[in-house]
């Protein structure tokens, strides 16, 4: 076949699309992309304009206090989303910003920092010592800043890291810190004990880091969560209402078909029909089960949420790199799943740095190799920037699940890495950065 006949074919149906009217919907496409560049450019000149700090946190020696008072101080920083305005959003590129809460391990020593907008920074530190009035801050240099973009064949460094995702939709929750407390010995154990534990068994000359992105939300995201309890309960759907004009049409139907049903039937030979009863619901029919996995459910929706993203990254010197420094984290997240409802998981599709071979290790260690490094430069991108929009969508958790997650060690952890104060307020600064 010629192939210039097949591009003078191509050229022809081109041509009449036009004709016809088809240039019109490329115009409308075209506006449209259009539309969505100019956002997105008002969107980066906003974010422009934000100066970021970072602040690191000691709680005080004895932490005596519970989960919470870490849960109302992310209750408190919620008033960080705002409703925008159409002309703020689009034409300003104003979005609701968000907070990094990071739990770093420099060699074995364990910080806890947040990287947040300067404007907000009032706001964190009277949430913070309204629960904490012992607690310090203090004003730190990104640690993150000399850490040079990671290339394969050039950096002195390798790296691990994924990203976490959800195992079922926003609305099942994760096994929180109530699932920790022993009703009868009233012990609670710290969820966080485990992650702790991980960062802190790291060599002098490695880096490991949990970074917890946070962005408050509004109550949209509750309403798929309405519908699955509807769903668990066994609800019929409720019939759209017809107006006015559709319930006179349905009535007067429904004498008529009276009326001809009078007229044709005999006497005593026409009996209503017997319909069967339907319950509105099947919550009388439901397992103890299942009626907890619904009140769960409805517990998670009374509180308000946090759209979130969940990075681990471990750095390390080539030549000292331990690749299997991640078991013991990632193992950690493991006591946050109720097989239930909800748990954590680490995104080995898209973000997880290592990627195992299918078939033949031979021919796909070049394709492996291309796809791992990408995912290793692009994890250091989003890690030193705190991307929220890079990488994997996030997810919802209420303040109770990120109070589990995120939280003070209590009184009860023993590891002796973590950076407490000895005295209110303290404002010793800390030795950031850390060369390797």
């Amino acid at each position: 076949m010629n192939p210039f006949a097949s591009l003078g074919q191509l050229f022809q149906i081109v041509g009449i699309l036009f004709s016809s009217g088809g240039w019109v919907v490329l115009f409308f496409v075209g506006l449209y992309l259009m539309w969505l560049l100019m956002v997105l450019y008002n969107q980066n000149k906003f974010l422009e304009t934000i100066k970021w700090i970072h602040l690191a946190i000691d709680v005080p020696k004895e932490n005596e206090q519970t989960f919470l008072a870490v849960e109302q101080i992310f209750a408190q920083l919620h008033s960080i989303h705002i409703k925008h305005t159409f002309g703020e959003k689009y034409f300003h590129g104003h979005v609701i910003l968000w907070l990094s809460l990071e739990i770093v391990s420099f060699g074995g020593q364990i910080k806890y920092i947040v990287r947040l907008p300067q404007q907000y920074r009032n706001l964190l530190e009277s949430a913070i010592y309204a629960q904490y009035p012992d607690a310090g801050i203090t004003e730190v240099d990104d640690y993150a800043k000399n850490l040079p973009q990671y290339n394969p064949e050039t950096s002195y460094y390798d790296v691990w890291g994924t990203e976490f995702v959800l195992k079922k939709e926003d609305a099942y929750p994760i096994r929180t810190y109530r699932a920790f407390e022993h009703q009868a010995s009233q012990i609670i154990v710290d969820p966080l004990a485990g992650v702790l534990e991980g960062l802190s068994n790291i060599q002098p000359h490695e880096l490991m880091v949990m970074q917890v992105i946070i962005r408050p939300t509004d109550d949209d995201w509750k309403e798929a969560g309405r519908e699955l309890v509807k769903k668990l309960k066994g609800e019929k759907e409720e019939k759209k209402k017809k107006g006015a004009v559709g319930d006179i049409a349905s009535s007067v139907l429904e004498g008529l078909t009276g009326i001809v049903t009078a007229a044709t039937g005999e006497a005593g030979s026409v009996s209503p029909a017997i319909q069967e009863y339907e319950p509105p619901s099947k919550m009388m029919h439901l397992s103890p089960g299942e009626k907890d996995i619904i009140g769960a459910v409805e517990l998670s929706l009374g509180k308000i949420g946090y759209r979130t993203k969940i990075r681990i990254v471990y750095i390390a010197p080539k030549e000292k790199f331990r690749k299997e420094a991640k078991a013991q984290i990632v193992g950690a997240f493991r006591q946050y799943d109720d097989t239930n409802l909800n748990g954590l998981k680490p995104d080995t599709k898209k973000t997880w740095t290592g990627i195992p071979f299918k078939f033949s290790k031979t021919l796909e260690t070049p394709y492996i190799d291309f796809f791992v490094n990408r995912r290793k430069r692009r994890l250091v991108m989003f890690f030193k920037s705190r991307s929220f929009s890079k990488g994997r969508k996030g997810f919802i958790l209420n303040i109770e699940e990120l109070a589990t997650i995120f939280h003070f060690p209590l009184i009860t952890v023993k590891t002796p890495q973590i950076s407490k104060t000895e005295i209110r307020k303290s404002d010793a600064p800390i030795n950031l950065p850390v060369q390797y």
